[in-house]
């Protein structure tokens, strides 16, 4: 889990963070982030580092493990959870995170944090 969590990323060192409000379809993202990936690890010089990050980053992609979806999970309580912090020291409302993650969730874990946060933010609404 943390190799993925580090690896999930690390193609929006050279892409940026694509959200869905960016409107460019997740086909599209998937290609522009598989070759920023690319390139980063050609900069390492291929070899089985390379290959791993390849190989992690393609499993959170794909959703093929518990791990992954685990990882998944995670980055989106996070996303949630910072929204949520937002909404409370601005005064704004998000309802796009949470509305971009509603019924994403995969793990009973996720689904547990999400709902409290959830609660959390019904709560104070």
């Amino acid at each position: 889990c943390i190799k993925i969590a580090i690896v999930h990323d690390i193609a929006e060192a050279i892409v940026g963070d694509i959200t869905p409000s960016d409107g460019i379809p997740k086909a599209e993202k998937s290609r522009l982030e598989q070759a920023a990936l690319n390139e980063m690890c050609d900069v390492l010089g291929g070899g089985m580092r390379a290959e791993e990050i390849q190989e992690l980053w393609a499993e959170y992609e794909n959703n093929s493990s518990v791990e992954a979806n685990l990882v998944k999970d995670f980055d989106k309580v996070e996303m949630i959870l910072q929204a949520l912090e937002y909404e409370m020291e601005h005064g704004k409302v998000l309802d796009e995170f949470f509305l971009s993650t509603a019924g994403k969730f995969q793990t009973e874990i996720g689904k547990s944090w999400a709902a409290e946060i959830i609660s959390r933010r019904t709560s104070r609404l």
